[in-house]
């Protein structure tokens, strides 16, 4: 008999295989060797030398993963390198008399509690980013390792955790990957948006019995409706089976229409561009038939230097990628703070960095910073503007601000900025909707600025009071809550009555059940994941403009999240 365990959807998709339950060995006594010391001196030098390969093996993996892996590998790098950690090993070694292995496990495990202690939510979900660190220096001092490798899964692997960190994630294959399975995490949890970036259906908060399931199980794992389906009966097997051969037979139809333009049923085009985080991206984007880049993160940039990027750096990399795109790319301004540290900007410590100096507060707070950035788009723009290959004047460029809060912040950005225009081609000036304050003031920042992009990753964290990263309280942060679309909705009134135009660049745009009721709440551009682009389309040429309408006005009228999902889920 069939078995379901529902959670919540969190990777799109059908994956039809068998269980393998992931234990990963817990961070405890049992997996330190019982070792006599060294000499204190070469005990720490042993440390030194595992902490330099484990910051190489970081750096490479931001550079080979692309982000989002990069974000997340280029802030374990900067705990790696946190002096109080290293200084309280080096005294355990030098002082205490522990090795190199006892003395990390017992700092880490320290920090770890203390971190997990705190009230913060942010704070004490970074726990799990120290223990990550811990395993990882550990295996470096020759600790023994987790008995599952997940490299090495078989075929058909159904892959089922407590949670996954991103560096497990990081590990996996996926083509030996058919699904993933958590008992915990979120639909906006890391685990969840890198499990979308590499294609892998996956679930999550199914629940603690899901730990309780027996490896090799026969399951399936449905990424759309949230499920884990473990010993299907053989009709629903053959039902899945068939589901999953006409969604990649969609799959291979919308590629092969990529290219065309998306227009709605009644004849109402809508742009649909990639969202991109490293020069590949930028160059995928014409080959999965995107109209160009409407959200180009530019951290990787910024990332893992002592210095920023010098104008003419910038300026090199903008113009190459204008030449790349198709009709459009949109530069974000560096979006640095919170939970993005850049090596350059110390920060120091904030009791809530979510709301800290991130964004356009540490832009306006490190003016050269937008200036730079500013100036080096504009030359790109300049110097392509005579190139037979590029004709930049065919193409529109869009700069855009991160984390606006105030009217207030727009303008001192502007009086920034304005005085560097000069000669330059025009470049638009826009900004990101992603917290509240800036959706109820639409109105007034529309005059402003020349587009909106809104934010649906923050924007729902900020709306809900939920960190997104934090596995116990992130399911709260769904873009598809009531709350959140009625701020969409406002958004998109405020731009329109200004003729300005209005994308989403957050997950939910690549949702594609989601985006009938984006169109229909006044959404007229969306930015979404690479992979996302041809399936997008697809599904804008299937709707009328007026149907859309009508679903966004049901969806309002819902009371919750989960009634939303399901009417789309009903509509797809």
């Amino acid at each position: 008999m069939t078995k379901i365990l529902q959670g919540l959807p969190a990777a799109p998709g059908i994956g039809i295989g068998q269980l393998t339950i992931y234990r990963p060995d817990p961070f405890s006594p049992e997996r330190i060797p019982l070792s006599s010391p060294q000499d204190p001196a070469q005990e720490w030098q042993n440390f030194l030398d595992a902490h330099g390969r484990v910051d190489a093996e970081l750096k490479a993996l931001g550079q080979e993963s692309g982000a989002p892996f990069a974000e997340i590998f280029s802030a374990h790098r900067v705990i790696l390198q946190d002096r109080t950690l290293l200084e309280a090993i080096e005294e355990a070694i030098l002082e205490q008399g522990h090795t190199a292995i006892t003395a990390t496990y017992r700092v880490i495990s320290e920090f770890a509690e203390q971190f997990q202690a705190f009230e913060d939510e942010y704070f004490a979900s970074r726990s799990a980013d120290i223990l990550d660190l811990g395993r990882r220096l550990l295996a470096h001092l020759g600790a023994p390792a987790s008995q599952i490798r997940l490299p090495e899964l078989p075929p058909h692997t159904i892959l089922v955790a407590d949670d996954l960190t991103p560096s497990e994630i990081a590990q996996l294959a996926p083509t030996q990957i058919q699904g993933i399975a958590l008992a915990n995490s979120a639909p906006t949890a890391h685990s969840a948006i890198l499990a979308r970036s590499l294609g892998i259906p996956m679930v999550c908060i199914l629940g603690p019995s899901l730990m309780e399931q027996q490896d090799g199980r026969p399951a399936i794992v449905d990424g759309n409706r949230g499920q884990l389906l473990v010993e299907p009966e053989e009709g629903l097997y053959q039902r899945y089976h068939r589901l999953r051969q006409d969604l990649l037979i969609q799959e291979v139809e919308a590629m092969a229409h990529a290219g065309e333009p998306a227009i709605t049923l009644d004849g109402v085009p809508v742009p649909v561009y990639a969202n991109a985080n490293s020069p590949e991206d930028v160059r995928k984007s014409q080959e999965v038939g995107a109209d160009g880049v409407g959200l180009l993160r530019t951290e990787y940039l910024f990332r893992s230097r002592a210095t920023p990027p010098t104008v003419e750096e910038q300026q090199e990399t903008y113009a190459c990628f204008l030449e790349q795109v198709r009709r459009l790319l949109t530069v974000r301004a560096l979006d640095a703070g919170g939970d993005k540290p850049v090596e350059f900007v110390p920060l120091g410590p904030e009791n809530n960095p979510f709301l800290g100096l991130r964004g356009i507060r540490l832009l306006l707070a490190r003016p050269e910073l937008l200036r730079d950035q500013w100036l080096a788009l504009q030359q790109a723009a300049a110097s392509l503007g005579s190139g037979q290959a590029a004709r930049a004047s065919d193409k529109e460029i869009r700069f855009m601000l991160p984390m606006v809060s105030t009217v207030d912040e727009v303008k001192a950005a502007r009086s920034i900025l304005e005085p560097l225009a000069g000669e330059f081609p025009r470049i638009k000036l826009g900004i990101m909707i992603e917290v509240p304050s800036a959706a109820l003031m639409a109105d007034a920042l529309a005059p402003l600025v020349d587009f909106f992009s809104i934010g649906t990753n923050d924007l729902s964290q900020y709306v809900l009071a939920s960190d997104r990263t934090n596995s116990r309280v992130a399911q709260l942060a769904d873009p598809l809550h009531p709350a959140v679309l009625h701020l969409i909705q406002r958004t998109c009134q405020a731009a329109n009555g200004a003729g300005k135009p209005v994308s989403v660049c957050g997950e939910i745009a690549g949702d594609p059940t989601a985006v009938p009721l984006l169109l229909g709440l006044g959404v007229a551009e969306l930015s979404v994941p690479l992979p996302a682009v041809p399936l997008v389309k697809q599904v804008i040429r299937r709707w009328t403009l007026s149907r859309c309408r009508e679903l966004a006005e049901t969806a309002l009228r819902c009371a919750s999240a989960l009634e939303v999902r399901n009417l789309l889920a009903q509509e797809s």
